[in-house]
């Protein structure tokens, strides 16, 4: 309407203009007699049209509308489709987050089985190990065997303890390192409250971090001895750490060596325990808490079925058996087999315990990232609505 008003008033403007021009140029020979108000109205038309041209060039606006505005500077004031896209972002990426967290879950789920497969391989040569020594323990009973075996020999008193600490690499597992460092602060504790000062070595890069700072104050003596903690736990890396081990206590710098790690007792729980390692018992030669664990799934959920392990029975070894060697010498080969193969089963210990803390800790993530993006999701749908209506 106001596009037709603006074209009527031009057209009316330059009909006023032509026909003052015209009558201008072409008059008469004989024109006839004027009044004398025609001349100041021509030029007021004049004056009329040459107004109007120059405010439709100049014109910022439609009748009774806002002002123009170029189209390179216009704004939509209203939000199109009433759409919150730093919140529809921060809810994709909240998804995103839960999806990680439960892919970490089920390849941690995949290790705690590689570890139970561990466990299982390594047992049989382990129990015909711990059958043979006994057997020939008991064939040389009350020879004095603690006097030939450097490995049995137990000082009459402690002056001095080495602490091998068992913890992982990586973290997001939950307070699984923390526990096992809080053990390790406690332990060291007791220790000087008998005035022993501990020698600490580590496996396993968080508890070599935490060290200094977990034991400010108490006293105990840095070996540098560090081990990382493997993914997969091999002969090769038990064996190093063995030797460690074998080397500190058989050249007289501590009286005892402990083993400080995670005992596992299912998906959901592990518990810091301290275990004597050298010197070895002739009589106790097999772990009284051995047990075996398997992975299962009962409806769709992972669970963990435990079941102890029967001793072995010491190997009957006959009257007219001719030894090669004499027994103490081939026991005394046999023990560093034992302790190796020992530390082999706390290593897939201390895995499976620190996977099934990942697991734990990556499902309690998981489930509050889809609790979480329901959340926002209906402060989204609250605000999309809000600004429809």
């Amino acid at each position: 309407f106001g596009s037709s008003i603006l074209a009527r008033n031009t057209s009316i403007s330059w009909v006023m203009v032509c026909q003052v021009m015209r009558g201008s140029s072409t008059a008469p020979s004989n024109p006839p007699r004027r009044s004398p108000v025609t001349g100041p109205l021509a030029l007021c038309a004049v004056s009329l049209g040459l107004l109007g041209l120059w405010k439709i060039s100049n014109s910022t606006s439609f009748v009774g509308g806002r002002p123009c505005v170029p189209v390179g500077q216009r704004q939509v004031e209203v939000s199109r489709r009433a759409v919150d896209l730093e919140l529809k972002g921060r809810i994709t990426s909240v998804k995103k987050t839960g999806k990680l967290t439960d892919a970490m879950r089920l390849v941690a789920a995949a290790k705690v089985r590689r570890a139970q497969d561990g466990v299982e391989r390594a047992r049989p040569f382990s129990t015909e190990l711990q059958s043979m020594i006994k057997g020939l323990v008991k064939k040389l009973k009350g020879t004095g065997l603690e006097a030939e075996l450097p490995m049995l020999r137990v000082p009459e008193t402690t002056k001095s303890v080495g602490i091998l600490v068992v913890t992982s690499n990586r973290g997001l597992c939950g307070g699984y390192n923390s526990f096992i460092l809080k053990k390790m602060t406690q332990r060291v504790k007791d220790l000087n409250a008998q005035g022993v000062t501990p020698k600490i070595m580590m496996v396993g890069t968080k508890g070599r971090g935490a060290l200094k700072r977990r034991l400010d104050g108490l006293k105990y003596n840095n070996t540098g001895v560090f081990f990382p903690m493997p993914d997969s736990i091999t002969a090769k890396m038990t064996n190093e750490i063995g030797e460690a081990l074998s080397n500190i206590f058989l050249s007289g710098e501590v009286d005892k060596v402990e083993v400080l790690y995670a005992k596992f007792f299912n998906l959901l729980r592990n518990e810091p325990t301290v275990r004597t390692m050298l010197p070895l018992s002739p009589t106790g030669i097999e772990d009284p808490d051995d047990e075996t664990f398997t992975l299962t799934s009962v409806d769709g959920k992972l669970s963990v079925e435990r079941e102890k392990v029967k001793a072995p029975d010491a190997k009957e070894i006959e009257n007219d058996v001719i030894f090669d060697q004499p027994p103490e010498t081939i026991l005394n080969s046999m023990l560093p087999l034992y302790l190796n193969s020992q530390i082999l089963s706390i290593l897939f210990d201390a895995q499976a315990s620190e996977l099934g803390s990942r697991m734990t800790a990556m499902k309690a993530a998981t489930d509050n990232a889809d609790e979480l993006a329901k959340i926002l999701n209906l402060v989204y749908n609250k605000k999309r609505q809000a600004a429809i209506t």
